[in-house]
């Protein structure tokens, strides 16, 4: 484990390409404000839904195969949360409920049944289950577990609005289509929660960062970040529209190298904190 300098130096405001589990055995106790992720579903890695400006086919990630048994999922999981509650002071984890991962879900739920602090459902799109067969129904919800160390209900850290309304249902359509990654959650998703659970210049962890969206918000709303992930073509995007959102130079700008035209951006106002700046990302990755 690493001492608190130490650990910030090699990892903070970086994208790394590693397994999250060898990783987070360096983090220090509490070195993070809040965790954001979603892990893979164990779907087999099979997507049904219709992603035309797929480079990836119809499978959910480039090379993995999401397809582990329930002991083997439950345990990975398992040792993953664990290491997020060590590390931090809230971990919102984002699941759908599936086929091949309900019983898992089930486990972690009775598991951690002290740390779930409330539930959030996020509504989207209904689409068919992944690994389900006939008769299974289309699913247009998924749950984001919000979970903590300290007891109750209540986010004794937070950055709510003067009125204390934050509700825990919230309908987020994706507006960004990332053609080598389908298992993406929209930017409005991690918005919100660094938004109203964390405070500027806070640390944000996503342990499976995928194209790095809860990285980019948090470099958008002017927190410091980590991502992980295991795919160094998945890492490269995340630092890509990272890059973005600095420069405010689109990703297919910059691998035209076209930065030139994009210059003095920043200087007319468009920092990347403000909201302006949030709402104009979506024409920034195409």
């Amino acid at each position: 484990m690493l001492k608190q300098e130490e650990f910030e130096d090699k990892y903070v405001n970086k994208i790394h390409c590693a397994d999250c589990l060898e990783i987070l055995k360096d983090f220090p106790d509490s070195c993070v404000d809040l965790v954001i992720t979603s892990p893979p579903y164990n779907t087999g890695g099979k997507s049904l839904g219709y992603h035309p400006n797929s480079k990836t086919g119809d499978n959910f990630y480039d090379n993995y195969a999401d397809n582990m048994g329930f002991e083997e999922y439950t345990a990975f999981l398992t040792r993953i949360i664990a290491d997020c509650l060590r590390i931090s002071r809230y971990v919102m984890w984002n699941m759908q409920l599936l086929a091949n991962n309900r019983m898992t879900m089930f486990y972690l739920i009775e598991q951690y049944k002290q740390n779930i602090k409330d539930i959030l459902i996020w509504n989207k799109q209904a689409v068919s289950q992944i690994t389900g067969k006939n008769g299974t129904l289309a699913k247009g919800y998924e749950f984001v577990f919000m979970m903590g160390v300290e007891k109750g209900m209540a986010f004794s850290y937070n950055n709510f609005p003067q009125n204390g309304y934050v509700p825990n249902r919230q309908t987020w359509y994706k507006q960004e289509s990332i053609p080598e990654h389908h298992a993406t959650f929209p930017l409005d998703l991690p918005l919100y929660f660094i938004g109203h659970f964390s405070k500027p210049t806070d640390l944000i962890l996503d342990p499976f960062c995928g194209s790095g969206t809860t990285c980019v918000a948090a470099k958008m709303l002017g927190r410091n970040y980590i991502g992980i992930d295991i795919s160094e073509e998945y890492c490269e995007i995340a630092r890509q529209r990272i890059k973005a959102v600095e420069t405010g130079v689109p990703v297919k700008e910059q691998k035209q190298g076209q930065g030139a035209l994009f210059e003095g951006r920043e200087e007319e106002g468009e920092s990347p904190t403000d909201m302006k700046f949030v709402d104009d990302f979506y024409d920034l990755y195409e």
